[in-house]
């Protein structure tokens, strides 16, 4: 299958005020794991490093390339024209086909064995690693376009999980994407973990990183948010962006159990105000929060 690479760099006089319209941009046309450069924080998503910084913030996105691909790029352009009214922006759309291999091979570029705390080790599937006796190796292959669990949002779900997860019986993982954090779950004791996304292409991806990882016990379910599953669970985690945690409030409470942990992430910190305003309305009590770089971390205790 062919794809389309669309890539916006852009300067503006608040770039995380940017940053969060372009990404929901491509959420609005189905895409949400996305490729970030951020200049001066020098971060980028699930990219190593040593990747090539830029004197712009970029966000890539990919498309099949199909009949409907014209019609996308139309709408890219008209939402960016409309946000360049709104704001000071300066931003250049660039595009490029690429093939499936083309793809992957782009991510094995930059996708490197990370170390995430002390006992958690993320490394792709093409690279060796031997841990030391206490440590934990997840091993992930991104697939197509599904984040490999080394960027910030990814990275503190990870340490929340680590700090809250024991002695927990089952996790469901909301936009669950690769299966990542559903191996860390698993890996750390949870005895059942369930998965649930939107995008028809998790299952397989997920599927195989959960079955390379010795995970027995799972299920991946394609579906909306919490509306396709009917079990409770002891801890819930979703890293999406913060429009979307917000409609999940709305549900949520019917996945939890009595004294259930819920991890939010994939916030940026200019939109913190907009979850914690929205979460006093629920049964939800803040109990801890994380931050790295403009991204932050919530943990939520089912009253």
């Amino acid at each position: 299958m062919e794809w389309l690479r669309v890539k916006i760099e852009y300067y503006s006089d608040n770039l995380d005020l940017s940053k969060e319209k372009i990404i929901n941009v491509f959420s609005e046309l189905g895409v949400h794991q996305l490729e970030f450069v951020d200049y001066f924080s020098e971060n980028s998503l699930d990219f190593h490093k040593e990747s090539m910084i830029s004197s712009t913030w970029e966000i890539t996105g990919y498309f099949p390339y199909n009949r409907f691909t014209n019609l996308k790029l139309k709408m890219i352009s008209e939402k960016m024209e409309e946000i360049s009214q709104s704001e000071e922006i300066i931003y250049n759309i660039y595009t490029s086909k690429c093939d499936e291999n083309d793809w992957k091979d782009e991510w094995k570029k930059y996708f490197h064995t990370t170390k995430i705390t002390d006992r958690i080790i993320i490394k792709p599937s093409w690279e060796e690693y031997e841990p030391e006796s206490d440590e934990i190796v997840i091993k992930i292959d991104p697939g197509m376009a599904f984040g490999t669990g080394t960027h910030e949002t990814t990275s503190l779900c990870i340490k929340m999980l680590e700090k809250y997860i024991e002695n927990n019986e089952n996790l469901l993982d909301i936009g669950c994407g690769s299966g990542i954090l559903m191996i860390v779950g698993a890996k750390l004791g949870v005895k059942s973990v369930d998965g649930i996304d939107i995008d028809s292409n998790v299952k397989e991806v997920a599927e195989k990183n959960l079955l390379d990882n010795d995970v027995k016990n799972y299920n991946v379910i394609i579906g909306n948010l919490v509306e396709d599953t009917n079990e409770k669970y002891d801890i819930v985690v979703s890293n999406i962006l913060a429009d979307t945690l917000i409609e999940l409030l709305t549900d949520i409470e019917k996945v939890l159990k009595s004294g259930a942990k819920v991890i939010f992430s994939g916030i940026l910190r200019i939109r913190k105000d907009d979850i914690l305003s929205k979460v006093e309305k629920y049964n939800l009590k803040k109990i801890d929060e994380l931050e790295e770089n403009d991204w932050i971390s919530y943990v939520f205790e089912y009253k």
